[in-house]
C-alpha cells in the first residue's frame, strides 16, 4: 500500500476508537444517571455489559493501530497535511473524551461503593436475622408415628 493509504486507513482507525469512546462516554452517562436516581431495575448490568464490549472493542483497535505503527508504514512526521491535521484532531477529540468520561467514573465510583456497603450491612442483618429465627425452631428428629395402627 502507499503511503497515503495507510494514513488514511490510520484516519479511519482513529474515528472508529473515537466513536467507541463517545459511545463509552453516553454508556458510562446512563450508569451515572442510573446510580444517582436510584433506579431498582437490572438496567445497571446492561449498561455494564455494553461498556465492557466498548472496551474490547477499543483494545482491538489498539492493535490494529499498532500493527501500522509498529510496521514503520506511517509517521507522523512524514504524513500528509491533509491527514496528520485530521489524525490531531481526532486524537485531541479523543483525548476530551476519554477526560469527560474519566470524571464520570470518578464521580460514580463512590456512590457505587458506598451502595454496595449499604447492601452488604442489609444482607448482614438479613441473615443475623434468619439465624435467629433457626434458634427458635423445634427440632424434629423423628418423624410422627401412630401408636394405633390396625389392618
Amino acid at each position: 500500500m502507499r503511503d497515503v493509504e495507510k494514513e488514511k486507513e490510520l484516519y479511519i482507525i482513529l474515528e472508529n476508537k473515537l466513536d467507541k469512546f463517545k459511545e463509552y462516554q453516553s454508556v458510562t452517562e446512563k450508569m451515572r444517571q442510573t446510580v444517582c436516581d436510584n433506579n431498582e431495575n437490572n438496567e445497571l448490568s446492561g449498561l455494564i455489559h455494553r461498556r465492557q464490549r466498548c472496551i474490547g472493542a477499543i483494545e482491538k483497535i489498539n492493535l490494529s493501530m499498532e500493527k501500522i505503527v509498529n510496521n514503520g508504514s506511517v509517521k507522523i512526521s512524514c504524513m500528509s497535511r491533509k491527514y496528520k491535521e485530521l489524525i490531531e484532531n481526532c486524537l485531541s477529540n479523543i483525548k476530551e473524551v476519554m477526560t469527560q468520561a474519566d470524571l464520570m467514573d470518578r464521580e460514580l465510583v463512590p456512590i457505587v461503593s458506598e451502595q454496595g456497603e449499604s447492601i452488604k450491612t442489609e444482607i448482614l442483618k438479613m441473615r443475623n436475622m434468619r439465624q435467629a429465627n433457626r434458634g427458635y425452631q423445634t427440632n424434629k428428629r423423628y418423624p410422627a408415628k401412630f401408636l394405633d395402627t390396625r389392618r
